[in-house]
């Protein structure tokens, strides 16, 4: 028994974890164990096993690569037998037929096609490569990169063999080894098989050995065998598992330096990690201590570490199985590998301890189902296809418990190296295993998706955690150390606004200073009327004194609801001056949201014009009508109020809209609106120079900024009149007319302006919401253009980000401006690493002081500042998601509670908005989610185009399938004169029509039959024949209707073999459709078509025949 329990502590992990699974089980769950594979009849030919399967087509879909190339690279030292090793490699050859193999198309599928030996090692190593020109050193060098040349070659997998050998001479006694593989006939396993295989047949050579003994059964052999097994009930029995265990899995969102492809490019590195000494003894420990293996403890603290890195709790990722669970093919090289799929429940807050246990039940149970290849499990499961992922996971985790096997050839000193084939076939595959240096992590990586920066980051992370839950097992997964100290401190100081200082004065005293400077300068221009600095504030002081009478002191608030003339101005300097607060009120608002406003606001009076003063009859408070006004108001004084304000006074209270649909008034004081000029007096260069627009609404915070950055800089004012905001053409005039040059305009608006004409505008500010980077390229030539955010909590805008250059996509949002901070913290309110989403958690001298009349919600959204980073000790959780840039700059993620998933996959709405601002001569864009009346989910596109004609949708769901992700291309699309807009300018989403369906859904109906041969024949001969359905609609989705990746190929196949052209798998997978490939079949044949001497058949043709032509082409 002792020697057994030694035997099993040997094997390899996940040898170990099956032979364990199956006595828990009292053998396999899904029925008796057949008999191992048997040799079958010679000259039968061997099918492809269900693995090799899904290479073969991998391969089809993206043809010329070596995604799947496995290399390895042997530095012999010593006096090398050559034609000893010769002779050696070819008998390794001659002893396995997997290396003597390729793929032919069989009547019924694919099929093994063995080379004699004699074909496959046909030139082995007949030349010897000498590099050894030179130092030694850079022979090495050269000898390293013609390794990696040959790794990265890909090979023909209808033309055998696949492998290749090449031997570099560095000098007599030292040479390197070059062997490279495809995966579809040799896996991990394979690699210690041929080192023992080729050192046993070197030895015998050599005359210092005995060659390996004969083999049971070959390769060919399983795979008959694994096609006998896997049927019937054992089959059934075993998909049933898997589709119940998989249901609803959801995608990994693990975050990406750059927006996923629209196809997985495969292109690849790989960086490496040593942990810390004594982890492995910590880990052992840990492990006896919980009655799991090694193995289990890291796959756990990988998956916390996922968890850390993506927020969710139900985690979905791959490990291998080596799959030789028999003595017979324990010898063989070959694909046998399983890759298992693992579903975690992270939920409920479990210790690590805990998750142990969890993570031990989910291998367990997945090595006891193991047998089904996973081809076959996702057939079963029938996950949403997506040619930008691999189906169920994209994220791999490998461990192996013991030193690699090596080389070993007599009277020579061997080192081996893996090959970096530049490849990598998931999004991250994390391998740890034991070398002489200690536990070693070897990450490969998409670098399409992710920076090399971000993967160390991420090894040095998962070295945190280990040594976090080793040293407290107890401790709760979301709470384990992810960041060191040094980092904590740097996410928390490092990117903050600079400290600068601030006056101690109110509005009021910085607006007088300006005045008393220059009073002639023009202050404020509404149309054809222009005041100057002292007109204004003598009108200003007039209709303060007035409210003074009406009970306007600090305190107190008085409501404005003015249309866009001087008088609006006038009334907010009024209303400041008196140290009362200003609530703006738009006179747009519906009567019901003006009482809401008015009655949470109780105002002590109310100012407004005629027009919108039939809305405020009900208002407890005095109005003020300043139309008939104008004679109380010139015997009014028109110097200061005597009154003493504060910095920390209320200036203005902007109302938001509440969860509850009710809402909220945001206190902001004095101090606060102060630090924002001079912060951006400080940003922008603003100077008495500048003639600012004034285009937000009073009730929007921009308003604010745009107000007070003119008038606290003593430049000039532009208000934009009411009829001037929404006609395009008056804007554009306005705004090259008066020289405009500084905005701050919704992007929706400036996509319908020309920026060209704009020859004095020098700042573009955007903030408030998300817009593509074609907006920056178009704007920002010859001008500064920045991006912002900043919550109305926030005094306008907080956080700013410059875009010099092209972009390809949004900008991020940037960074504190002056005497703010802004962190990016958990559900514990602790930093998270760069690039992971956290929620947006800002402070400094803008913050509000709080909501009017509700202490509860103001505890719960500003709260103590634990970290010392704000004067006031104070932070307000804005409730978005953001990531910091390894540049410390921020990227807008989206709202908490407003995340957008469509079948289960997160979809960042500005990446598709971004791609579709490259279409040519569209105008205004918005992309939003829509629930049909079915309850599923879809994106929607909305664009206006001008007064060119709207192109057809589906020229823009093509130009969209070629950038994006299929999942990301709205399936729907709706033109629109214009997009409908909120007061302040912003797309109102309420507004938006819900899409026609008719012509984009698939069913019975004349919508979804062919309209052209092409389609006919792809409906009823191709589609309908590959599934076996008796009617296929031209809009019906494959996947969707049953096929899966095998009837994919053979579909490709069909359509070759019918029409004469080549369809790529890739190009199939973004629109699977009768329709999308009828498209492509016409234009392919069209290219392929022998060009027509035309002339010579004119002439050929009878004066009849002419005639005929001629009115036929005039009727098209």
């Amino acid at each position: 028994m002792s020697e057994m329990i030694k035997r099993l502590a040997r094997l390899p992990e996940d040898r170990r974890a099956a032979f364990i699974a199956q006595l828990r089980a009292g053998g396999n769950q899904t029925g008796p164990r057949q008999a191992a594979a048997a040799p079958t009849p010679a000259g039968r030919p061997a099918p492809l096993s269900f693995a090799q399967e899904t290479l073969w087509f991998l391969d089809q879909l993206s043809p010329g690569r070596a995604t799947y190339n496995v290399g390895t690279s042997y530095r012999i030292a010593g006096a090398l037998d050559v034609a000893a090793l010769r002779r050696a490699l070819r008998a390794t050859v001659a002893r396995h037929e997997t290396l003597r193999t390729a793929f032919r198309r069989g009547p019924d599928g694919m099929l093994q096609d063995l080379l004699t030996v004699q074909e496959a090692t046909a030139g082995l190593l007949s030349e010897v490569r000498d590099v050894a020109a030179g130092p030694a050193a850079a022979g090495y060098e050269a000898a390293r990169r013609r390794a990696t040349e040959l790794g990265r070659l890909p090979f023909d997998l209808t033309r055998g063999p696949l492998w290749r050998a090449e031997l570099l001479r560095l000098s007599d006694r030292d040479h390197l080894l070059v062997f490279v593989v495809h995966h579809v006939v040799f896996d991990g396993w394979s690699g210690e098989v041929f080192t023992d295989d080729l050192a046993a047949s070197y030895a015998a050579e050599t005359g210092t050995g005995a060659p390996p003994p004969s083999l049971p059964v070959q390769y060919g052999d399983y795979a008959h065998w694994q096609r006998e097994r896997l049927s019937g009930a054992t089959y059934e029995n075993l998909a049933a598992h898997w589709r119940e265990r998989l249901a609803g899995a959801p995608t990994l969102d693990l975050p990406t330096d750059r927006p996923r492809p629209a196809e997985t490019t495969y292109d690849g590195t790989y960086r490496r990690g040593v942990l810390a000494p004594g982890t492995a003894d910590a880990v052992r420990t840990l492990a006896d201590s919980a009655g799991v293996r090694p193995y289990v403890v890291h796959l756990a603290a990988f998956l916390v570490l996922l968890h850390r890195y993506t927020g969710q709790e139900d985690l979905v990722i791959g490990t291998p199985m080596a799959n030789r669970d028999t003595v017979e093919v324990e010898r063989l090289i070959g694909f046998f590998v399983n890759m298992l799929v693992l579903r975690t429940d992270l939920s409920g807050a479990p210790s690590f301890r805990e998750l142990l246990g969890r993570v031990d039940r989910t291998v367990q149970e997945a090595f006891e189902h193991g047998e089904l290849p996973f081809e076959r499990v996702v057939d079963a499961v029938r996950p949403p296809r997506d040619p930008s992922r691999s189906p169920l996971f994209q994220v791999v985790f490998a461990f192996q418990d013991g030193v690699d096997a090596k080389l070993s050839l007599p009277g020579l000193t061997v080192e081996q190296e893996s090959l970096d084939p530049g490849t990598s076939r998931f999004d991250l595959s994390w391998n740890i295993s034991s070398r002489p240096e200690g536990l070693v992590v070897e990450a490969e990586f998409n670098s399409d998706l992710f920076d090399p920066e971000s993967i160390d980051q991420l090894l040095a992370h998962y070295g945190q955690v280990l040594s976090s839950v080793t040293a407290d097992p107890d401790v709760a997964v979301s709470r384990a150390t992810l960041l060191t100290a040094d980092e904590r401190t740097e996410l928390l100081t490092r990117w903050n606004g600079p400290r600068l200082a601030l006056p101690e004065v109110s509005v009021p005293e910085m607006f007088r200073s300006r005045a008393r400077t220059a009073p002639d300068a023009v202050a404020l221009v509404v149309g054809d009327e222009q005041l100057d600095y002292a007109e204004l504030e003598r009108r200003a002081n007039r209709l303060a004194h007035l409210l003074r009478r009406h009970g306007a002191v600090p305190g107190e608030r008085v409501a404005l609801c003015l249309n866009r003339t001087p008088d609006l101005v006038v009334a907010v300097l009024a209303v400041l001056f008196t140290g009362a607060a200003y609530v703006p009120v738009d006179p747009g608002y519906p009567p019901a949201r003006i009482a809401a406003i008015l009655d949470d606001a109780t105002p002590v009076a109310v100012v407004a014009h005629a027009g919108p003063a039939g809305k405020l009859a009900d208002a407890d408070a005095p109005l003020l009508v300043l139309d008939g006004l104008a004679e109380t108001l010139a015997a009014q004084p028109d110097t200061a109020p005597a009154v003493e304000i504060a910095p920390d006074d209320v200036a203005y209270v902007l109302y938001t809209s509440g969860t509850t649909g009710r809402p909220k008034g945001v206190l902001i004081e004095h101090h606060s609106v102060i630090a924002f000029v001079r912060a951006a007096q400080e940003l922008f260069g603003l100077t008495e120079t500048d003639r600012v627009l004034g285009y937000a609404s009073a009730n929007f915070d921009v308003s604010v900024g745009e107000m007070f950055n003119a008038l606290l800089t003593g430049a000039r004012l532009h208000l934009v009149r009411d009829d001037e905001r929404l006609d395009m053409a008056r804007l554009q005039e306005l705004l090259e007319t008066g020289g405009i040059t500084v905005t701050d305009l919704p992007p929706t608006v400036m996509a319908l302006l020309d920026p060209e004409r704009l020859t004095a505008l020098r700042i573009v500010f955007v903030g408030g919401e998300a817009f593509p980077g074609e907006l920056v390229n178009a704007w920002n030539a010859g001008r500064r253009f920045f991006n912002g955010y900043g919550p109305t909590e926030c005094t306008v805008t907080m956080i700013v980000h410059e875009c010099p250059g092209h972009w390809n996509s949004s900008p991020p949002i940037g960074l504190p401006i002056a005497n703010h901070v802004g962190h990016v913290l958990d559900e514990h309110f602790e930093p998270v690493p760069y690039g992971v989403a956290g929620e947006l958690v800002i402070g400094g001298a803008g913050l509000t002081r709080g909501y009017l009349g509700a202490p509860g919600l103001t505890r719960e959204k500003i709260v103590p500042d634990p970290f010392g980073s704000t004067p006031d000790g104070r932070l307000y959780r804005t409730g978005d998601l953001v990531r910091r840039r390894r540049d410390g700059s921020l990227v807008f993620v989206g709202r908490i509670d407003q995340q957008v998933k469509i079948r289960g996959l997160r979809i960042e709405l500005g990446d598709v908005e971004a791609a579709l601002a490259t279409f040519p001569g569209i105008g205004q864009l918005a992309v939003v989610p829509w629930t049909d009346p079915h309850g599923e989910r879809h994106l929607v596109a909305y664009t206006t185009f001008g007064g060119d004609p709207a192109p057809e949708a589906g020229a823009i769901r093509a130009h969209l399938a070629d950038r994006l992700p299929a999942y990301m291309v709205p399936p729907f699309h709706v033109t629109l004169d214009a997009l409908p807009l909120t007061v302040s300018g912003k797309v109102d989403h309420r507004r938006l029509p819900a899409p026609e369906t008719s012509a984009d859904t698939s069913g019975s109906g004349a919508e979804s039959r062919p309209r052209t041969d092409t389609e006919r024949v792809l409906a009823t001969e191709v589609f309908a024949e590959v599934l076996r359905r008796e009617t296929v609609g031209v809009h019906d989705h494959f996947f969707e209707l049953g096929g899966n990746s095998l009837q994919a190929a053979q579909l490709m196949s069909r359509i070759g073999e019918r029409f004469q052209v080549r369809v790529g798998l890739a190009e199939f997978f973004r629109s699977p459709t009768v329709a999308h490939l009828a498209a492509i079949v016409d234009r392919l044949r069209l290219e392929a078509a022998p060009e027509v001497d035309l002339l010579a058949l004119i002439e050929g043709l009878s004066d009849e025949e002419a005639e005929r032509l001629a009115t036929f082409e005039g009727e098209a």
